[in-house]
This record gives C-alpha cells, structure tokens and sequence, in this order.
C-alpha cells in the first residue's frame, strides 16, 4: 500500500495490517455501525448541526455519536466549525474527500433498498 495513502489516514494504519486488499481498508475507513450513516446525513444535509445530526439518526447515543464525529474528522472526511455563541452552536460538512464517497454510499443505499425486504 502507498504510505502516502496512510499518512491521510494516520489512524489506519494498525488496522491495514489485518488486510491484504483496499476493501479491508476502505471498510475500515467507513465500515463502522454508524460511521456511513452519519457520513451520508452529512452529505444530504451540510451544514448540519449537531442536534439536527442527532435527530437524523434517533437510535445512536450522545456518545457514539461525538466518538464517530471525531473519527470522521480525523479522517479528514468532514470539517467542524465551532462558532462562539451562547449557546454553543458546532456545524458539520463533508470534505473533497468525504464527498468522493457520495457514490459509493448511494450505491449501497440503492442496494440495501433493493435487498433489505
């Protein structure tokens, strides 16, 4: 693999040892429970707020949620702008590469409307 490839994703790296293909890699990038539904939120909706992100994915907690917000971030796959306000208002949008993963995550949205039933 290109190493330039991992110092865009600095957290990868351990992970990239288990695979021997870019699949287990991409899977890594956006292969968590949440992490592609809040990417495809984000998406749809940028900028988007903190709360109307919650709202758009009811059954993740506050936690799971601020955890996968920061993994995307360090990802570089979505920018966080923090305004100081009160009360506190932090908006979300999808980076050049974040967006480069819109067709991908539409596909597999297609597909699972196609599969799920």
């Amino acid at each position: 693999m290109d190493i330039n490839v991992l110092e865009k994703f600095p957290d990868q790296e351990k992970k990239q040892k288990d695979f021997s293909c870019s699949i287990g890699f991409s899977m890594t990038v956006i292969g968590s429970k949440w992490r592609a539904i809040i990417l495809w939120h984000i998406l749809k909706s940028q900028p988007i707020r903190y709360g109307q992100l919650k709202k758009s994915v009811p059954k993740i907690s506050h936690k799971m949620l601020s955890q996968e917000l920061k993994k995307l971030e360090m990802d570089g796959l979505i920018e966080r702008t923090s305004y100081p306000t009160i009360p506190p208002k932090v908006e979300y949008i999808t980076t050049e590469k974040g967006k480069s993963l819109e067709g991908i995550l539409t596909e597999l949205c297609m597909w699972g409307k196609k599969y799920m039933r």
